[in-house]
Protein backbone atom coordinates (compact mmCIF):
# COMPACT_ATOMS: atom_id res chain seq x y z
CA UNK A 1 0.00 0.00 0.00
CA UNK A 2 1.13 3.50 -0.99
CA UNK A 3 1.91 6.01 1.49
CA UNK A 4 -0.52 8.47 0.17
CA UNK A 5 -3.32 5.76 0.32
CA UNK A 6 -2.24 5.18 4.13
CA UNK A 7 -2.38 9.10 4.85
CA UNK A 8 -5.78 9.11 3.38
CA UNK A 9 -7.12 6.38 5.85
CA UNK A 10 -5.50 7.96 8.62
CA UNK A 11 -6.89 11.56 7.66
CA UNK A 12 -10.71 9.77 7.58
CA UNK A 13 -10.23 8.06 10.82
CA UNK A 14 -9.21 11.43 12.34
CA UNK A 15 -11.77 13.15 10.86
CA UNK A 16 -14.28 10.64 12.39
CA UNK A 17 -13.15 10.27 15.69
CA UNK A 18 -13.45 13.99 15.78
CA UNK A 19 -16.94 14.19 14.39
CA UNK A 20 -17.95 11.23 16.98
CA UNK A 21 -16.56 13.63 19.44
CA UNK A 22 -18.29 16.48 19.31
CA UNK A 23 -21.34 14.64 18.93
CA UNK A 24 -20.31 13.71 22.28
CA UNK A 25 -19.50 17.03 23.83
CA UNK A 26 -22.73 18.49 22.25
CA UNK A 27 -25.38 15.78 24.01
CA UNK A 28 -23.07 16.68 27.46
CA UNK A 29 -23.06 20.32 27.42
CA UNK A 30 -26.86 20.17 26.45
CA UNK A 31 -27.45 18.04 29.76
CA UNK A 32 -25.19 19.87 31.89
CA UNK A 33 -27.42 23.32 30.52
CA UNK A 34 -30.77 21.49 31.21
CA UNK A 35 -29.25 20.23 34.70
CA UNK A 36 -28.03 23.98 35.28
CA UNK A 37 -31.57 25.29 34.09
CA UNK A 38 -33.45 23.30 36.40
CA UNK A 39 -31.40 23.84 39.26
CA UNK A 40 -31.46 27.76 38.40
CA UNK A 41 -35.27 26.86 38.53
CA UNK A 42 -35.99 25.23 41.64
CA UNK A 43 -33.08 27.70 43.06
CA UNK A 44 -35.85 31.24 42.33
CA UNK A 45 -38.75 28.69 43.26
CA UNK A 46 -37.06 28.39 46.80
CA UNK A 47 -36.32 31.84 46.95
CA UNK A 48 -39.63 32.74 45.98
CA UNK A 49 -41.45 30.65 48.67
CA UNK A 50 -39.12 32.20 51.13
CA UNK A 51 -39.73 35.35 50.05
CA UNK A 52 -43.52 34.35 50.49
CA UNK A 53 -42.84 32.79 53.73
CA UNK A 54 -41.59 35.83 55.39
CA UNK A 55 -44.08 38.24 54.31
CA UNK A 56 -46.89 35.89 55.65
CA UNK A 57 -44.95 35.28 58.80
CA UNK A 58 -44.26 39.32 59.61
CA UNK A 59 -45.41 40.01 63.08
CA UNK A 60 -48.68 41.41 64.38
CA UNK A 61 -47.74 45.35 65.93
CA UNK A 62 -49.75 45.95 69.09
CA UNK A 63 -49.07 49.10 71.11
CA UNK A 64 -50.60 49.12 74.81
CA UNK A 65 -51.51 52.08 75.98
CA UNK A 66 -50.88 52.52 79.86
CA UNK A 67 -52.00 55.15 82.10
CA UNK A 68 -49.65 55.88 84.35
CA UNK A 69 -45.71 53.74 84.58
CA UNK A 70 -45.12 55.55 88.21
CA UNK A 71 -48.25 53.63 89.87
CA UNK A 72 -47.38 51.16 92.17
CA UNK A 73 -50.19 48.36 91.22
CA UNK A 74 -49.75 49.21 87.54
CA UNK A 75 -46.00 48.61 87.64
CA UNK A 76 -47.21 44.37 87.96
CA UNK A 77 -49.83 45.11 85.64
CA UNK A 78 -47.09 46.56 83.08
CA UNK A 79 -44.11 43.90 83.69
CA UNK A 80 -47.12 41.11 82.97
CA UNK A 81 -47.96 43.21 80.10
CA UNK A 82 -44.21 42.74 79.22
CA UNK A 83 -43.97 39.06 79.95
CA UNK A 84 -46.94 38.49 77.27
CA UNK A 85 -44.69 40.19 74.84
CA UNK A 86 -42.09 37.95 75.67
CA UNK A 87 -44.12 34.63 75.21
CA UNK A 88 -45.58 35.79 71.87
CA UNK A 89 -42.44 37.18 70.57
CA UNK A 90 -42.75 34.75 67.60
CA UNK A 91 -46.06 36.22 66.46
CA UNK A 92 -46.67 39.95 67.88
CA UNK A 93 -44.35 42.94 68.76
CA UNK A 94 -45.52 44.28 71.98
CA UNK A 95 -44.70 48.42 72.48
CA UNK A 96 -46.02 49.69 75.80
CA UNK A 97 -45.68 53.65 76.25
CA UNK A 98 -46.69 55.72 79.23
CA UNK A 99 -49.13 58.49 78.98
CA UNK A 100 -48.34 60.03 82.70
CA UNK A 101 -51.60 60.26 83.40
CA UNK A 102 -52.26 62.65 81.11
CA UNK A 103 -55.40 62.29 79.05
CA UNK A 104 -54.39 64.66 75.81
CA UNK A 105 -51.02 62.90 75.76
CA UNK A 106 -52.70 59.28 75.60
CA UNK A 107 -55.31 60.69 72.35
CA UNK A 108 -51.84 61.80 70.67
CA UNK A 109 -50.03 58.26 71.36
CA UNK A 110 -53.42 56.78 70.04
CA UNK A 111 -53.34 58.61 67.10
CA UNK A 112 -49.64 58.43 66.45
CA UNK A 113 -49.66 54.35 67.15
CA UNK A 114 -52.67 53.76 64.38
CA UNK A 115 -50.57 56.31 62.12
CA UNK A 116 -47.62 53.68 62.34
CA UNK A 117 -49.40 50.73 61.47
CA UNK A 118 -50.00 49.45 64.67
CA UNK A 119 -52.43 46.36 64.30
CA UNK A 120 -54.23 46.79 67.43
CA UNK A 121 -54.16 48.76 70.53
CA UNK A 122 -54.40 47.38 74.47
CA UNK A 123 -55.83 50.53 76.56
CA UNK A 124 -55.61 51.33 79.74
CA UNK A 125 -58.04 54.27 79.79
CA UNK A 126 -57.44 58.06 81.69
CA UNK A 127 -61.16 58.50 81.14
CA UNK A 128 -63.85 55.66 81.71
CA UNK A 129 -67.03 58.56 82.53
CA UNK A 130 -67.03 59.64 79.41
CA UNK A 131 -66.79 57.28 75.74
CA UNK A 132 -63.83 57.75 74.80
CA UNK A 133 -62.64 59.01 70.96
CA UNK A 134 -59.40 55.77 70.65
CA UNK A 135 -62.74 53.92 70.35
CA UNK A 136 -63.62 56.29 67.67
CA UNK A 137 -60.46 56.16 66.21
CA UNK A 138 -60.07 52.33 66.04
CA UNK A 139 -63.10 51.67 64.21
CA UNK A 140 -62.20 54.33 61.65
CA UNK A 141 -58.79 52.19 61.41
CA UNK A 142 -60.47 48.93 61.36
CA UNK A 143 -58.17 47.70 64.21
CA UNK A 144 -59.30 45.76 67.41
CA UNK A 145 -59.44 47.46 71.10
CA UNK A 146 -58.73 45.92 73.49
CA UNK A 147 -59.37 47.87 76.94
CA UNK A 148 -58.09 46.46 80.49
CA UNK A 149 -58.34 46.85 83.98
CA UNK A 150 -60.63 50.25 83.28
CA UNK A 151 -63.70 49.89 81.62
CA UNK A 152 -64.67 51.95 78.86
CA UNK A 153 -67.92 54.29 79.29
CA UNK A 154 -68.65 52.85 75.58
CA UNK A 155 -67.18 49.56 76.07
CA UNK A 156 -69.87 48.23 73.84
CA UNK A 157 -68.37 49.57 70.67
CA UNK A 158 -64.77 48.64 71.82
CA UNK A 159 -63.48 44.72 70.70
CA UNK A 160 -63.10 43.06 74.35
CA UNK A 161 -62.20 43.91 77.84
CA UNK A 162 -60.27 42.25 80.40
CA UNK A 163 -60.49 43.22 84.01
CA UNK A 164 -62.52 42.27 87.10
CA UNK A 165 -66.15 43.86 88.25
CA UNK A 166 -65.02 46.92 90.45
CA UNK A 167 -68.30 46.57 92.30
CA UNK A 168 -67.47 43.32 93.36
CA UNK A 169 -64.33 44.65 95.14
CA UNK A 170 -66.30 47.47 96.90
CA UNK A 171 -68.45 44.90 98.18
CA UNK A 172 -66.16 42.33 99.74
CA UNK A 173 -64.21 44.75 101.06
CA UNK A 174 -66.85 46.78 102.64
CA UNK A 175 -68.74 44.28 103.56
CA UNK A 176 -65.53 42.43 106.02
CA UNK A 177 -65.35 45.95 107.29
CA UNK A 178 -68.89 46.42 108.23
CA UNK A 179 -68.79 42.24 109.65
CA UNK A 180 -65.53 43.73 112.18
CA UNK A 181 -67.33 46.25 112.99
CA UNK A 182 -70.16 44.61 114.32
CA UNK A 183 -72.05 47.06 111.82
CA UNK A 184 -72.08 50.18 112.44
CA UNK A 185 -70.35 53.03 112.99
CA UNK A 186 -69.27 56.32 110.83
CA UNK A 187 -67.36 55.71 107.46
CA UNK A 188 -64.53 57.80 105.70
CA UNK A 189 -63.95 56.75 102.39
CA UNK A 190 -61.08 57.57 100.28
CA UNK A 191 -61.40 56.92 96.53
CA UNK A 192 -59.22 57.06 93.52
CA UNK A 193 -59.74 59.58 90.86
CA UNK A 194 -63.00 60.52 90.08
CA UNK A 195 -63.63 59.62 87.00
CA UNK A 196 -61.90 56.12 87.23
CA UNK A 197 -64.71 53.32 86.60
CA UNK A 198 -62.64 51.54 89.08
CA UNK A 199 -63.18 54.30 91.65
CA UNK A 200 -66.40 54.79 90.54
CA UNK A 201 -67.23 50.63 90.88
CA UNK A 202 -65.64 50.62 94.28
CA UNK A 203 -67.56 53.06 95.77
CA UNK A 204 -70.70 52.02 94.60
CA UNK A 205 -70.16 48.24 96.24
CA UNK A 206 -69.63 50.39 100.00
CA UNK A 207 -72.58 51.77 99.74
CA UNK A 208 -74.61 48.37 98.57
CA UNK A 209 -73.29 47.02 101.70
CA UNK A 210 -74.02 50.32 104.08
CA UNK A 211 -77.54 50.01 102.84
CA UNK A 212 -77.74 46.81 104.64
CA UNK A 213 -76.72 48.38 107.69
CA UNK A 214 -78.24 50.87 109.15
CA UNK A 215 -76.10 52.03 112.32
CA UNK A 216 -73.45 52.37 109.55
CA UNK A 217 -72.89 56.06 108.22
CA UNK A 218 -71.10 58.01 105.51
CA UNK A 219 -69.11 60.99 107.62
CA UNK A 220 -66.18 61.65 104.74
CA UNK A 221 -65.14 61.14 101.11
CA UNK A 222 -62.84 62.92 99.02
CA UNK A 223 -60.04 61.59 97.07
CA UNK A 224 -56.49 60.73 96.97
CA UNK A 225 -56.04 60.04 93.33
CA UNK A 226 -54.77 56.50 94.16
CA UNK A 227 -51.63 58.32 96.12
CA UNK A 228 -50.27 57.33 99.15
CA UNK A 229 -48.91 60.66 99.85
CA UNK A 230 -52.51 62.10 99.10
CA UNK A 231 -53.74 60.13 101.34
CA UNK A 232 -51.63 60.46 103.81
CA UNK A 233 -51.85 64.39 104.08
CA UNK A 234 -55.57 63.55 103.52
CA UNK A 235 -55.87 61.59 106.81
CA UNK A 236 -53.66 64.11 108.77
CA UNK A 237 -56.33 66.71 107.78
CA UNK A 238 -59.06 64.98 108.84
CA UNK A 239 -57.39 64.28 112.25
CA UNK A 240 -56.81 67.67 112.69
CA UNK A 241 -59.90 68.83 111.81
CA UNK A 242 -61.20 66.27 114.80
CA UNK A 243 -63.18 64.51 112.48
CA UNK A 244 -65.17 61.47 114.38
CA UNK A 245 -64.97 57.94 112.23
CA UNK A 246 -64.33 54.19 112.88
CA UNK A 247 -63.83 52.71 109.63
CA UNK A 248 -61.71 53.81 106.87
CA UNK A 249 -62.58 52.37 103.08
CA UNK A 250 -59.86 53.53 100.93
CA UNK A 251 -60.56 52.14 96.83
CA UNK A 252 -56.74 50.94 97.06
CA UNK A 253 -53.92 49.55 98.89
CA UNK A 254 -51.63 52.71 98.95
CA UNK A 255 -54.45 54.23 100.10
CA UNK A 256 -54.93 52.56 103.04
CA UNK A 257 -50.94 53.03 103.56
CA UNK A 258 -51.51 56.41 103.12
CA UNK A 259 -54.19 56.64 106.07
CA UNK A 260 -52.30 54.78 108.23
CA UNK A 261 -49.18 56.63 107.90
CA UNK A 262 -51.06 60.10 108.58
CA UNK A 263 -52.72 58.44 111.57
CA UNK A 264 -49.12 57.56 112.66
CA UNK A 265 -47.57 61.18 111.61
CA UNK A 266 -50.47 62.50 113.84
CA UNK A 267 -49.91 60.12 116.79
CA UNK A 268 -52.92 58.28 116.38
CA UNK A 269 -52.77 54.32 116.70
CA UNK A 270 -54.49 52.87 113.53
CA UNK A 271 -55.31 49.55 115.03
CA UNK A 272 -58.46 50.45 116.78
CA UNK A 273 -59.34 51.37 113.33
CA UNK A 274 -61.42 49.31 110.81
CA UNK A 275 -59.17 50.19 107.50
CA UNK A 276 -59.85 48.05 104.29
CA UNK A 277 -57.86 48.49 101.01
CA UNK A 278 -58.19 46.52 97.08
CA UNK A 279 -55.24 45.13 95.38
CA UNK A 280 -53.83 42.99 97.84
CA UNK A 281 -50.11 44.07 96.91
CA UNK A 282 -47.13 43.33 98.48
CA UNK A 283 -46.68 46.07 100.56
CA UNK A 284 -50.53 46.41 101.31
CA UNK A 285 -50.09 42.63 102.82
CA UNK A 286 -47.52 43.59 104.67
CA UNK A 287 -49.52 46.07 106.55
CA UNK A 288 -51.58 43.75 106.95
CA UNK A 289 -49.95 41.15 108.14
CA UNK A 290 -48.41 43.59 110.62
CA UNK A 291 -52.33 44.13 111.84
CA UNK A 292 -52.45 47.83 110.51
CA UNK A 293 -54.80 46.69 108.18
CA UNK A 294 -57.70 44.61 108.22
CA UNK A 295 -58.62 43.45 104.50
CA UNK A 296 -57.63 43.80 101.07
CA UNK A 297 -59.02 42.54 98.04
CA UNK A 298 -56.26 40.90 95.36
CA UNK A 299 -56.96 42.33 91.71
CA UNK A 300 -55.05 40.08 89.90
CA UNK A 301 -52.47 41.89 88.27
CA UNK A 302 -50.74 39.79 85.75
CA UNK A 303 -53.83 38.11 85.02
CA UNK A 304 -55.40 41.72 83.78
CA UNK A 305 -52.02 42.14 82.11
CA UNK A 306 -51.36 38.91 80.42
CA UNK A 307 -54.76 38.48 79.71
CA UNK A 308 -54.83 41.93 77.49
CA UNK A 309 -51.80 41.41 75.35
CA UNK A 310 -52.61 37.41 74.88
CA UNK A 311 -56.36 38.60 73.77
CA UNK A 312 -55.74 40.65 71.29
CA UNK A 313 -53.22 38.18 69.68
CA UNK A 314 -55.92 35.82 69.42
CA UNK A 315 -58.03 38.88 68.19
CA UNK A 316 -55.40 39.30 65.44
CA UNK A 317 -55.12 35.39 64.64
CA UNK A 318 -59.00 35.12 63.97
CA UNK A 319 -59.86 33.63 66.94
CA UNK A 320 -63.39 34.74 68.36
CA UNK A 321 -63.25 35.96 72.39
CA UNK A 322 -65.39 37.23 74.86
CA UNK A 323 -66.78 40.85 74.65
CA UNK A 324 -65.46 40.74 77.98
CA UNK A 325 -63.09 38.58 80.49
CA UNK A 326 -63.90 38.52 83.25
CA UNK A 327 -60.17 38.23 86.02
CA UNK A 328 -62.01 37.90 89.40
CA UNK A 329 -61.38 39.71 92.66
CA UNK A 330 -60.50 37.68 96.11
CA UNK A 331 -61.16 38.83 99.85
CA UNK A 332 -57.68 39.02 101.35
CA UNK A 333 -57.98 38.82 105.59
CA UNK A 334 -54.50 38.28 107.61
CA UNK A 335 -55.17 34.54 107.62
CA UNK A 336 -54.58 34.63 104.03
CA UNK A 337 -51.42 36.48 104.11
CA UNK A 338 -48.91 33.54 103.27
CA UNK A 339 -51.02 32.52 100.44
CA UNK A 340 -51.54 35.79 98.58
CA UNK A 341 -47.47 36.68 99.36
CA UNK A 342 -46.21 34.03 97.57
CA UNK A 343 -48.41 35.12 94.41
CA UNK A 344 -45.95 38.28 93.91
CA UNK A 345 -42.93 35.63 94.51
Amino acid sequence: MSKMRIGLMALVIVVLVVSFSFVGCKTTTVAETTAAETTAAVTTAAETTAAVTTATAEKFKIVALCANFDDKWMSYMHQAMTDAGVAFSDVADVTLVDAKNVYETQLAQAENAIAEGADAIVLVALNTAEPSPIVDMCTTAGIPLVSINRILANQDLATAYVGSDEVVAGELEMGYLAEQAGGKGNVAIIMGEPDHSGAIGRTQGYMNIMAKYPDMKEVLRETAHWSRAEAQTLMENWLQAKEEFTIVACNNDESSIGAILGMQSQKVDPTPYFIGGVDATPDGLDYLNKGFIDCTVFQNAKGQGYGGIETAVKILQGETVPAIVWIPYELVTPADYDKYIALWQ
